[in-house]
C-alpha cells in the first residue's frame, strides 16, 4: 500500500511539472522559412508552420507590383496567402508583444488580400505572425505566434530572420523570448499543492 502511495506521489509531481513547463511554450524549429520566389503567387513566399507535429505549413506572399515614387526599385507589393487556415500578418516593430490581446485590440496594421503595401528599398521591417487551426472570427485554436524580419532588396523581398512559438502566450518580435502563460502554470501548481496537502493528511490519518 505504501509503495502505491509513493508511486502516486511521483506521478502527481511529474504531472505538475509537465503542466508548468507546457505553459511556458517553446520555439518551433524552422517555424518560419523563406521559400523565395513562387510561381503560384508570382511573388516572394514565406512559409509558417501550423502544426510542428506533422510539419503542416501555410504561407503568405508579397508580389511585386509597381514603383511608388520616389524610388528606383520596385517598392509596392501585393499581399496574398494560402487558401487553407492561412496566417494573419501584421506590421510590427522590434520587441512588440506578438500575442492575442494586441491582435484582438487591432494594435497593428494587418496585411490583407488583395491590398498592396509600400516597403522602402533597403530598410528592414518586421511582420508579426499568427496562425493555427479552425479559425473562428480570426481567432485560431492551437495558436502559434511568431515574427519575420524582411527587407526589400532592390525589388526582391528577402528574409533576415524569424521565430515561431507554440503553447506559450506569444513572442517578442525580433527575439526568441516567449511570453509565458502564467495562469495555467499557477493553477497547476495550486492544484498540485492541494493534492499534496490532502495526500499528506490522508497518509497521516492512515498511519
Amino acid at each position: 500500500m505504501r509503495n502505491k502511495l509513493k508511486e502516486l506521489f511521483v506521478i502527481i509531481c511529474i504531472l505538475g511539472a509537465t503542466l508548468q513547463l507546457r505553459s511556458q511554450g517553446y520555439i518551433v524549429t524552422d517555424g518560419v522559412v523563406y521559400v523565395g520566389y513562387s510561381g503560384i503567387f508570382q511573388g516572394y513566399q514565406i512559409g509558417v508552420i501550423q502544426n510542428p507535429t506533422n510539419g503542416d505549413y501555410t504561407a503568405f506572399a508579397l508580389s511585386p507590383k509597381s514603383k511608388t515614387p520616389p524610388t528606383v526599385y520596385t517598392n509596392t507589393f501585393s499581399f496574398s496567402y494560402f487558401l487553407d487556415e492561412g496566417v494573419r500578418v501584421f506590421l510590427v516593430s522590434s520587441n512588440d508583444s506578438i500575442s492575442l490581446q494586441p491582435i484582438l485590440s487591432h494594435t497593428w496594421t494587418e496585411l490583407l488580400y488583395p491590398n498592396s503595401y509600400v516597403f522602402t528599398n533597403g530598410i528592414p521591417f518586421y511582420v508579426g505572425l499568427y496562425t493555427g487551426y479552425t479559425p473562428v472570427n480570426g481567432v485560431y485554436s492551437n495558436p502559434l505566434f511568431g515574427w519575420a524580419q524582411l527587407v526589400n532588396n532592390q525589388g526582391v523581398i528577402q528574409m533576415l530572420g524569424g521565430a515561431l512559438e507554440i503553447e506559450g502566450g506569444g513572442i517578442y518580435a525580433g527575439t526568441q523570448n516567449i511570453i509565458p502563460v502564467p495562469e495555467p502554470g499557477r493553477l497547476a501548481l495550486t492544484a498540485l499543492g492541494i493534492l499534496l496537502l490532502g495526500f499528506r493528511r490522508w497518509k497521516n490519518s492512515s498511519s
